[in-house]
């Protein structure tokens, strides 16, 4: 399955980042960077959509170290993904989440 990334505003005004297939290697890294890149433009704050997200590896991971480490200056609400992902990596996304 290939990955592949949409953004869009949502009708609050949020830009909201979606993200099919796995979120692994090259791929994760694109996705760290349009997510920082996102949030460098600022705005009312960022969806991060993983219902269709199938996967990760310790780069996928990276996005959501990246979040939290923000410390709260990130607004970004995460949707977590509805399949494939290990309890391991759902209570890291959750953790992000919250």
């Amino acid at each position: 399955m290939r990955t592949s990334f949409s953004i869009a505003y949502t009708s609050d005004g949020r830009l909201k980042m979606q993200i099919v297939g796995k979120l692994t290697g090259h791929a994760a890294r694109e996705g760290l960077e349009l997510l920082q890149t996102a949030a460098k433009w600022g705005g009312k704050g960022i969806m991060l959509d993983l219902r269709e997200t199938t996967s990760l590896d310790s780069l996928g991971i990276g996005i959501f170290e990246w979040i939290h480490s923000q410390n709260g200056n990130l607004n970004v609400d995460v949707v977590p993904p509805i399949q494939g992902i290990s309890d391991d990596e759902l209570a890291i996304i959750s953790r992000t989440a919250s």
